[in-house]
């Protein structure tokens, strides 16, 4: 729950449906999740006026630190590169995101055509719990509730 009107990362709930097969894909033990949204900025500067600034929307980009915790995100990226290069149709898919907010109510809201790509398949160590870094790309973020 929310501390003293402030989220903390507990207050948050993430899951990722694949595209081709509409199933949630276990992302293991998330530590750290980044969401940056992107953008193209444009600008004019007549010459006979102030100049103007604006805005593009281009997407989302999410990064997230995750601590190992079974093959199963392995898994579903060696078979996402084996239907690749058979040529089989990659679609994307969706990040939910639920957020309880200070307030007791909660925010949803969905990331679409929302793809990832395992960057760090781990530090392996005797000592420590291995750590994935996963990066993922969306077009849109809508509400749903």
């Amino acid at each position: 729950m929310p501390v003293n009107g402030m989220n903390v990362g507990t207050d948050y709930s993430l899951a990722f449906y694949d595209g081709a097969t509409g199933t949630i894909v276990d992302m293991g033990d998330v530590q750290d999740v980044k969401i940056q949204a992107l953008k193209h900025d444009i600008k004019t500067m007549p010459y006979n006026d102030f100049p103007r600034y604006g805005f593009v929307p281009d997407g989302y980009k999410v990064d997230f630190t995750i601590t190992r915790s079974g093959p199963t995100l392995e898994d579903f990226m060696v078979k996402s590169e084996a239907n690749f290069n058979a040529g089989a149709v990659q679609k994307p898919g969706f990040l939910n995101e639920s957020i309880t907010n200070p307030d007791g109510s909660v925010s949803r809201y969905q990331y679409s055509n929302f793809v990832i790509f395992l960057d760090n398949h781990g530090n392996i160590s005797r000592d420590k719990a291995t750590t994935l870094t996963l990066t993922g790309m969306a077009s849109t973020k809508i509400q749903i509730a």
